[in-house]
């Protein structure tokens, strides 16, 4: 186990490009090579690969003993292919069926044509993906407050001071008891802002038809 903890990084970073070469096999060996079962042998290795993820946390918060950056980026991970993740593979299936349709010249099915969306309709959809950005937000961070726990000051802090208190470099313990916690909270909290500003201006500048 010291082995896989010492090169934890090196582990990560390989499952996750096999979780992408087994995601874009397994849709070519069942679509271009019509080999169903062989396909889903790799899903198999895909599901595997995914819970191989979820243990390389386990091991590392067992040495550790406390959450840490690494156990954070493979909890995103997860939940990105528990949320996005979905619709994501569904696009890259969609778009590997065109593919194949094209390249064998055989008629593409409408409903495979990526859908274009305009106006109100974009800014709607805009909305529901930040809805879906904001809730796995709120779920990581309340992951984070079982986890490790709100630090004191958080507790002693107006609810007016909360953003300042959160962005103040002296305060390295706040809003939680791990600064490596902290430090990626402040980091998503304004990827989340930017994201906020983008969705809003869809709305107050629609997109137009080019």
């Amino acid at each position: 186990m010291d082995f896989i903890l010492d090169y934890k990084w090196f582990f990560l970073i390989t499952a996750e490009v096999v979780f992408w070469v087994c995601a874009i096999a397994f849709l070519l060996l069942r679509y271009w090579f019509k080999l169903k079962k062989l396909s889903l042998f790799v899903f198999v290795i895909f599901i595997l690969n995914d819970l191989w993820i979820a243990l390389l946390a386990y091991l590392d918060y067992q040495r550790t003993g406390e959450f840490s950056i690494y156990q954070i980026i493979i909890v995103i991970i997860i939940m990105y292919a528990m949320t996005f993740g979905k619709s994501d593979f569904k696009k890259l299936d969609a778009f590997i069926k065109r593919w194949v349709a094209k390249k064998r010249g055989e008629p593409i099915d409408e409903s495979l044509q990526p859908v274009k969306l305009y106006g109100k309709a974009y800014a709607l959809h805009e909305w529901k993906q930040f809805a879906g950005h904001f809730v796995v937000f709120i779920i990581v961070h309340i992951g984070f407050a079982i986890a490790v726990g709100f630090s004191d000051s958080m507790q002693e802090t107006p609810f007016n001071e909360l953003f300042g208190m959160w962005f103040d470099d002296e305060n390295s313990n706040f809003p939680f008891k791990n600064e490596g916690v902290n430090k990626f909270s402040q980091v998503w909290l304004l990827i989340l802002a930017i994201d906020f500003v983008i969705t809003l201006s869809y709305t107050l500048f629609p997109k137009k038809k080019s």
